[in-house]
């Protein structure tokens, strides 16, 4: 038996947090002493020390290594979505990487950190569209499943899209865990719309390259607006013109449509 002191030497693991994995019922000693509380561990425990560590270098909360530790078909799934996410973020950081790059080089020669060059924007008047939409108030984590109800009701009415997809954002703020959210696919035919988007005047930004620029993009836009004495009058929305499960993040393109008039 080993001292909780003798286990956290070999683990690498400190008495504290073993005392809190004993209290959450994640590792616990195989013997505690009744007379002085000393908790003792056996040598094969040192195997799920490993795997409790092994589990945490790849982003587990310590409910799903609960939950790992006792089912191996959870274990695959989970090592599995888990492999996919880090992915994902190897994905967004090299995005990050070269946007980082191209603002050092920027500042190097005395350029601005943000706007680097002349917004990509456009006056456009009277944008109409027949609709088929949904809206929801939602957790922004939940956009794939109100997604995926819209393109739901567009096939149960039979519904021909007549161009990408759009998200109207109706929250005077950014509230992402409950944020009031339509997203809406334009369609051809007038007698199946649910509404029609009718905006009489706006600003158009074109962006081209990582959501997480968007922003950047948006305050361009917001700026642009005020310098012209201008002012938003509706619910900002954005027409996705790629597929970003299709195409790297760096290419994504979105159409930002921002409603407006003069002051």
């Amino acid at each position: 038996m080993l001292s909780i002191s003798q286990f956290s030497r070999a683990s690498h693991i400190t008495p504290k947090t073993l005392r809190y994995y004993d209290e959450i019922d994640l590792l616990k000693p195989e013997a505690v002493d009744p007379n002085n509380g000393y908790r003792y561990y056996t040598s094969t425990q040192l195997l799920t020390a490993f795997k409790i560590q092994k589990l945490k270098q790849y982003e587990f909360r310590l409910a799903e290594i609960r939950l790992a530790l006792e089912d191996d078909l959870y274990l695959l799934e989970r090592m599995t979505e888990k492999r996919q996410e880090i992915q994902q973020k190897i994905t967004t950081y090299h995005s990050i990487q070269t946007a980082i790059e191209t603002d050092i080089a920027a500042l190097a020669e005395g350029g601005s950190f943000m706007f680097n060059q002349e917004p990509p924007i456009e006056i456009v008047e009277n944008v109409v569209w027949n609709i088929i939409s949904v809206r929801k108030t939602l957790n922004i984590k939940d956009f794939d499943q109100l997604m995926a109800a819209v393109y739901q009701k567009v096939n149960e009415e039979k519904a021909t899209p007549a161009y990408a997809p759009l998200t109207l954002y109706h929250s005077p703020e950014y509230t992402p865990e409950n944020y009031d959210v339509e997203i809406a696919i334009p369609i051809l035919e007038e007698e199946l719309r649910t509404r029609q988007l009718h905006a009489e005047r706006c600003v158009k930004y074109h962006f081209h390259g990582n959501y997480q620029g968007l922003p950047a993009a948006y305050a361009e836009a917001a700026k642009w607006i005020d310098d012209n004495e201008h002012e938003i009058t509706d619910a900002v929305f954005e027409i996705y013109l790629t597929n970003p499960s299709e195409v790297p993040a760096a290419e994504n393109e979105v159409d930002i449509y921002f409603p407006i008039k003069a002051k």
